[in-house]
């Protein structure tokens, strides 16, 4: 990938995570690089491919991250501790923007990313769901616990943390406490 390509889809993500899907144009992107908006077409068919090709990116990443902790851990709960890590690891690195581009694109008329988005948080979910149920097999999880409910609400989590930085004006880390958020979720999980 050219280093303008790389930059295009890197300002691109900024654009839409801190000024909003409204303000993500190739007038805007050309700006922020110091580009014709022009130049960004000899890299990308269109404003869809870019947008699609910054959902792919961060979303990929964040489930390779649910992969690689799926593989490490020894058992349920210290595979659930990876993925918890894996994610606030991601959200600090990217300043947040996996959980705003899903918000973003979520509430846009661009179907096909909007799918992107469905599938990505349904196969994030369905990768924990089944650690979860792991656990709740080996005895480690409670086995009174909804896997789907608690699957999806670990995203939320997240992406409620995402917020909450936003909202005290972007400042210091996105997780403040990342053990206390360890323990509170896996403690409440025990079997």
């Amino acid at each position: 990938m050219t280093d303008t390509k790389e930059k295009i889809l890197r300002a691109g993500a900024q654009i839409i995570a801190y000024e909003g899907l409204k303000m993500f144009t190739a007038k805007n992107i050309g700006e922020k690089l110091g580009i014709s908006d022009a130049a960004i077409f000899k890299h990308f068919p269109s404003m869809d491919s870019i947008a699609e090709e910054i959902v792919t990116r961060y979303t990929e990443e964040c489930l390779r991250r649910v992969e690689e902790a799926t593989r490490r851990g020894e058992n349920a709960l210290k595979k659930l501790e990876l993925i918890l890590e894996g994610h606030m690891d991601l959200l600090e690195e990217t300043r947040g923007i996996t959980p705003i581009l899903c918000f973003e694109f979520s509430r846009s008329s661009r179907r096909k990313i909007r799918k992107m988005i469905f599938d990505f948080l349904n196969t994030y979910a369905r990768k924990v769901r089944e650690v979860l149920e792991e656990g709740v097999s080996e005895g480690t999880i409670r086995e009174d616990i909804d896997t789907e409910e608690v699957s999806f609400s670990l995203i939320g989590f997240m992406q409620a943390k995402v917020f909450q930085w936003f909202i005290r004006g972007r400042k210091g880390r996105i997780i403040k406490d990342r053990e206390t958020v360890k323990k509170v979720i896996l403690d409440g999980l025990k079997a």
